[in-house]
């Protein structure tokens, strides 16, 4: 087996990495291993390409869903499976696929695992495993201090989101598929791939990565009390009952917004609107539990 580990050296828990290739080395005996550290997205993309092309059988990215995002471009439409070792800040995609957190069973996953074929979404013609943002949570991901987020993790988003939350207004949504636009009041969008939207928090719960579909969750504000009662009710599940809050399902919609807004792909900052978003179906091999 010929297998490439990406290992984020700005990753939130690089002790755990270095332990992921010692462990990895010694697990990998008879087979070829080659390691690359890269210093940006952009370099991880490049390494990624040039192992797919290569034909590697496996590549294996070690840090977190920001990581993973990077290389997706390069994996798109490839044969070469991703494998996930979750040593980053939140770990989502590892959480959705219910990979082990530990290095040892996410390394037993990686590479004895069971392959599946999911989908992905892509923005702008970026790829996204996750989901993509726009509005409030993307404005929190631009505005959090990466010295911060190395200093506290995950707290470091809680941090800039409390100190958005009381002054960020509102922006009008206007939203196209399927021969029909809406423009809609909102202060957070997400069009999701995957259910989880942070740790065990599920924005679209019947969302299913390999169902052929975008799961849209719009968080309308027609009033001042909107923000704070569809925070309490996604606190506990039950922010898919709030009047004002918009779930559907779709393959491809076009967003605009007046003023503009911020987008993430995967907690990471990508720009800002207009976004065109799209399904690419069955587009990525991952190493998932048995």
């Amino acid at each position: 087996m010929h297998i490439l580990l990406i290992l984020n050296p700005k990753a939130g828990n690089m002790a755990t990495a270095r332990v992921a290739l010692v462990e990895l080395a010694a697990i990998l005996s008879g087979h070829t291993l080659e390691v690359a550290l890269p210093t940006s997205a952009t370099a991880a993309e490049a390494v990624a390409r040039e192992a797919v092309a290569a034909r590697f059988d496996r590549i294996l990215v070690g840090g977190g869903d920001g990581t993973v995002n990077s290389v997706l471009p390069a994996l798109v439409g490839s044969e070469t499976a991703l494998g996930i070792l979750p040593v980053g800040t939140v770990n989502v995609l590892a959480r959705e696929f219910r990979i082990p957190l530990t290095v040892e069973g996410a390394l037993k996953v990686a590479l004895h695992g069971a392959p599946r074929r999911v989908d992905l979404g892509q923005a702008n013609g970026k790829p996204f495993a996750l989901m993509a943002g726009l509005g409030f949570d993307a404005r929190v991901v631009a505005d959090v201090v990466p010295e911060l987020k190395k200093l506290i993790g995950p707290f470091a988003y809680v941090t800039a989101g409390l100190q958005a939350l009381a002054v960020y207004k509102s922006s009008q949504f206007r939203i196209s598929m399927d021969d029909v636009t809406v423009t809609v009041p909102a202060w957070l969008m997400i069009v999701g791939n995957a259910a989880y939207y942070t740790y065990e928090l599920a924005l679209s719960p019947d969302a299913r990565m390999d169902d052929g579909l975008l799961d849209v969750c719009i968080f309308g504000e027609q009033t001042a009390l909107d923000r704070v009662t569809q925070l309490m009710a996604t606190a506990v599940g039950l922010h898919t009952q709030h009047p004002n809050v918009t779930l559907f399902r779709t393959r491809s919609l076009s967003i605009s917004a007046d003023p503009p807004v911020h987008l993430q792909l995967d907690g990471d900052h990508a720009g800002s609107s207009p976004v065109e978003i799209t399904l690419l179906p069955k587009a990525l091999t991952v190493m998932t539990p048995r």
